[in-house]
């Protein structure tokens, strides 16, 4: 570049555009969508926001029986049961309150998606801009917020521990230690599953670091060596840990008392499992029903009719429970605790892949293809501006994928974090909501396809813009004639 013109990192009022058109694009979405109450939109965290708010304590109807539960996560719930208790359960005004919660964690997103690209691709600012347009705009973050399900907060908790952990300032101090083991926790109580991610954000939190402390030729203090084992980066990574541990501590022991035996935040990954992988399965928890499809067209073509049209189609689609599970199973089950109806469930789908190993390679083959593209059992893929959005995706994550090859060896912790999770939903079961929390690491790859060529086009308008303002017409100026030879000239023509 010429020096002119740069996308500074170091640009807050641009950054706070940014994030205010965000904000504004998300609330005009949650507006514009927004309609009466149904309780299937809040799913089971409405039931136990219900049931904390009532003094049942953290319970849920779950196969076949009633009590308490780690079928949810806990930390989303209770902060459902937070916005009813202020304005209503059940209430509109409550539910608005929640998804206007999420448009400022929508807003958290942009801005950490923007602090992990400028970590990960220091060199090249015009990434890091791009990736947070990229975030601030994407149609199917603005219609997550509208959406009473945790993925909003996974996203961001995701994202922001990643961005934390690679970040010069933190990656590999104490500090960054305990903030990030806060964060890891909090990822924990919010999704399990990303625990998968944690390992990935600890190596990157201690690699970072001593890249970091290689820059800054930290000496170690002889008079404190003992210590200085637990101050360097590794000693900080195990500490993050430590923290971690300390903030699900609390959950667990829960977990253990009302259910006789330890549990992981969730009870339910064998029912998922099993959801996942049985006979009649897509890979997915639902299956797809023609009379679905149909309800899709039954709008005023309107946005608040295409919205609505979506939700009837998508509780039309059975649930993999309804087609397979019957009365007798529920019975059965009803007196079991619930981890054990969970692990009866689980071990239905081992014996199904043993028996059948083919159709689960099969359904993990078909399984990657609905995570990374378009997932036919929910209705709401079939959105010609969802499909779109994918296809451009697809495009834009390939294209910076094969320019990635400069800037592996710090855009690693993104691609392994998406690897790994990826490989997990492919092997277990998969939804639209599960890729979500990963798609501002790909916007990160994305950034590398469009950022330099859109910094270079801004450039290059630049460059045709100052020409054109520094240009000045010629001007012909002639020269004065003298009073004297004027007078003469008009003597000699009498």
């Amino acid at each position: 570049m010429s020096g002119r013109f740069k996308l500074s990192p170091r640009r807050p009022f641009a950054l706070a555009m940014l994030a205010g058109v965000a904000l504004a694009l998300r609330l005009a979405t949650v507006f514009l969508l927004s309609g009466p109450v149904d309780e299937r939109l809040t799913y089971e965290h409405g039931e136990i926001a219900e049931n904390l708010l009532a003094g049942r304590g953290f319970t849920v109807h779950f196969l076949g029986a009633e009590g308490p539960t780690s079928q949810q996560a806990p930390l989303y719930p209770v902060m459902l049961a937070g916005c009813y208790a202020l304005l209503g359960t059940g209430s509109n005004a409550s539910l608005l309150l929640m998804q206007c919660l999420q448009c400022l964690a929508g807003v958290g997103i942009v801005l950490a998606s923007f602090w992990l690209a400028r970590n990960l691709v220091p060199s090249t600012p015009s990434v890091a801009w791009t990736t947070a347009v990229v975030a601030a705009v994407y149609p199917p973050h603005l219609y997550m917020v509208t959406h009473i399900q945790v993925v909003a907060w996974a996203a961001l908790l995701l994202v922001t521990l990643l961005a934390l952990v690679t970040s010069p300032r933190f990656a590999g101090t104490f500090r960054g230690a305990i903030v990030g083991g806060v964060l890891a926790g909090l990822v924990l109580l919010v999704d399990p599953i990303l625990a998968l991610a944690l390992p990935v954000a600890a190596l990157a939190f201690w690699r970072f670091g001593l890249k970091q402390q290689a820059i800054e030729d930290i000496p170690l203090d002889e008079s404190h060596r003992y210590f200085d084992a637990w101050r360097t980066p590794f000693g900080n990574a195990v500490l993050m840990g430590a923290v971690a541990l300390v903030v699900v501590a609390p959950w667990l022991v829960r977990n253990r008392n009302v259910h006789g035996e330890w549990v992981f935040i969730k009870s339910s990954f064998g029912y998922a499992f099993w959801q996942g992988n049985n006979p009649h399965s897509w890979g997915t928890d639902k299956i797809p029903k023609a009379e679905a499809n149909e309800m899709l067209h039954d709008h005023d073509g309107s946005i608040a009719g295409w919205h609505q049209a979506l939700w009837k189609a998508r509780h039309e689609t059975l649930y993999i429970d309804d087609v397979l599970l019957t009365p007798e199973d529920y019975r059965v089950m009803s007196a079991m605790t619930e981890p054990a109806r969970s692990h009866y469930l689980g071990d239905r789908a081992w014996k199904f892949i043993a028996e059948e190993p083919a159709h689960y390679a099969k359904l993990c083959g078909q399984r990657l293809v609905y995570f990374l593209g378009i997932d036919p059992t929910n209705p709401k893929t079939a959105h010609p501006l969802y499909r779109g959005c994918t296809a451009v995706w697809l495009v834009l994550v390939t294209m910076g994928l094969l320019l990635a090859r400069p800037h592996l060896r710090t855009l690693w912790p993104s691609l392994a974090t998406f690897a790994v999770l990826a490989a997990f939903h492919a092997l277990t079961i998969t939804s639209v909501r599960f890729r979500i929390p990963l798609e501002p690491l790909s916007f990160v790859w994305a950034g590398l396809a469009v950022g330099p060529l859109l910094a270079r086009l801004t450039e290059a308008w630049l460059d045709a813009r100052q020409v054109e303002t520094s240009y000045e017409p010629l001007r012909v100026v002639m020269p004065k004639r003298s009073k004297r030879r004027g007078s003469e000239q008009k003597k000699s023509a009498a």
